[in-house]
């Protein structure tokens, strides 16, 4: 993605330079028409935001407040050289927040969440964790084990505002009854201390307060390297229904229909604009009471590089590529909510994490229930009014390898023909001037290998080679850019990009173990580097290029 902003550049390379260090990634979120942000000038180029733009901080990465206003990295309109495309974009864009515009996204992701995997005998993979968001009405369970959390920070009336995450649920269906895991603070709105005394870094949002309008998180998608780059992949999101909700009377806004879409569809827009449905609500599991009548309000997808949206029949059946994850929630209102779904047979409720059904026709599935987050529900008997999870995201783990060979200068290498990247990244190519991006999650051990590495900023459909060496070396020119792995060179897996991204490893179809593919036998460290096809005319006629390279120590 881009962003819009007076330096862009000189921010992007801070912000890349931020990431190689370690520090926190960055957090892509959106807010809902009630907001106050909404209507207010946004931080990169003054342009007055709207309930259908993706933010991020002004800082880039949550920081301590006072924060400035967010910045819009992905527009809801047609901004060049992207957006989402939504027609009724320019007749929203400032109208202040509490007059409904038509464009409202209520859930955001970019295809490259994390996979949540099964417990496998021999491989124990690392614990799931979700970062979520819920809505101003949403109280928590004071039994929650942590501070600050939703139960706390909602006295203050700033839960709305916040993305708290999950303290550990269990790698399988955690459904009514299992016990409380609860959730602990991840980002605050505003950065500031709470009523409670809690600080956490934020986002630039307004705090609602006691007694005060505040805004609203609807959308969040975080911890994936490529969301300040131009984009080149997929955005995939849902719109708002048009019907009431049940605690104020007022109509939701309708952003759904006024495209011709249902609040229960998963759409997505191509880099070239392009938009249309992936998952129509039906085989979610969705208005079965008939068309309109649920609202999809969080959204975690992996994809599994296939075309189009291949529907779990099984648990975990994701994980060996045969289908795409797609993990939701459904906004409070919806009639899907009190009838019994198709995994445990409980009441489900608008805290609660879904999957699609195993059946056609069937009704959604419990994947964790919102007592598991800490959030509290009719179903428990503790409130009267369930808690609405109202954005989700599946955190990827902190990397397992040393980035090094990143592009330009600082590297000890030019690229081939002043093609310089951005620091943590390959020469930039056709499509990406910043360069494309290896990163890495899971476990380097050779007899419990949860490796996946993932590769994004290449041209769409690009030939992508994951290659191992038993040596590292400074950057030497190898076509449109820099090779820096060297000694016994091992080529793993070959696939085919989906939309510019790319991943290799445990679950991905068609690939498997790293270590076995490597030979790794021994504990020791080896080198990885994509080499991909860029074929467009670009810069030397070699049509290949590379992505930064990852030193990987594999233990036993």
């Amino acid at each position: 993605m881009q962003l819009r902003i007076a330096t862009p550049v000189a921010s992007l390379l801070l912000a890349s330079a931020a990431h190689a260090q370690g520090v926190p990634q960055l957090t892509v979120f959106g807010i809902d028409w009630l907001s106050p942000t909404v209507g207010v000038p946004d931080s990169f180029g003054g342009v007055p935001i709207t309930e259908g733009d993706l933010l991020l901080p002004q800082t880039l990465v949550p920081a301590f407040g006072p924060l400035a206003q967010p910045g819009i990295t992905e527009s809801a309109g047609a901004f060049a050289p992207f957006g989402l495309n939504l027609a009724q974009h320019a007749v929203s864009v400032g109208h202040p927040g509490g007059t409904p515009g038509r464009v409202e996204v209520d859930a955001i992701s970019h295809g490259l969440d994390r996979r949540i995997e099964r417990i496998v005998p021999g491989v124990v993979p690392p614990a799931a964790r979700y970062s979520f968001s819920v809505d101003k009405w949403s109280r928590g369970n004071i039994a929650a084990p942590a501070f600050p959390s939703v139960s706390t920070e909602s006295t203050c009336m700033d839960a709305a505002a916040d993305v708290f995450r999950d303290l550990g649920v269990p790698m399988v269906p955690a459904g009514p009854g299992s016990p409380i895991v609860g959730n602990q603070g991840f980002h605050d709105g505003n950065g500031l201390a709470s009523c409670t005394g809690a600080v956490y870094p934020g986002l630039g949002l307004q705090e609602p307060g006691l007694g005060a309008v505040g805004d609203n998180l609807d959308a969040l998608d975080a911890d994936v390297p490529d969301q300040w780059l131009p984009r080149v992949t997929r955005t995939y999101f849902s719109l708002d229904a048009a019907f009431v909700n049940p605690l104020t009377g007022v109509p939701n806004s309708g952003s759904a229909p006024a495209h011709g879409f249902r609040g229960g569809d998963v759409l997505y827009t191509e880099p070239t604009g392009a938009i249309g449905v992936y998952a129509p609500a039906g085989a979610l599991g969705l208005d079965l009471g008939g068309i309109g009548t649920d609202d999809l309000d969080a959204l975690v997808i992996c994809e599994n590089g296939l075309p189009g949206f291949q529907r779990n029949t099984g648990l975990f059946d994701w994980m060996f590529g045969q289908t795409d994850m797609l993990l939701f929630s459904v906004r409070r209102g919806s009639a899907v909510i009190g009838q019994l779904d198709s995994m445990f047979g409980q009441p489900i409720e608008p805290g609660d994490i879904l999957i699609p059904p195993f059946v056609a026709g069937g009704r959604p599935g419990i994947f964790v229930s919102a007592e598991s987050l800490g959030l509290v529900t009719l179903r428990s008997g503790l409130a009267n009014i369930s808690d609405d999870l109202d954005a989700l995201d599946t955190l990827h783990d902190a990397p397992k390898a040393d980035e090094y060979c990143s592009s330009g200068p600082t590297s000890g290498a030019p690229c081939p023909c002043g093609n310089n990247g951005a620091p943590g990244r390959g020469c930039g190519n056709s499509v990406n001037p910043l360069g494309a991006k290896l990163w890495t999650n899971g476990t380097p051990s050779i007899s419990a290998d949860t490796v996946i590495m993932s590769g994004s900023g290449m041209p769409g459909s690009a030939s992508a080679v994951l290659v191992q060496g038993t040596l590292g070396t400074a950057p030497v020119p190898f076509g449109d850019g820099l090779r820096c792995i060297a000694g016994v060179q091992t080529r793993l897996f070959t696939r085919n990009c989906l939309a510019g991204n790319i991943q290799y490893g445990w679950t991905v179809p068609g690939t498997g173990s790293i270590a076995a593919a490597g030979g790794v036998v021994l504990p020791g460290t080896r080198f990885y580097q994509i080499f991909y096809r860029n074929t467009a005319p670009f810069c030397t006629p070699a049509v290949l290029n590379t992505t930064n390279a990852l030193a990987m120590t594999w233990v036993p």
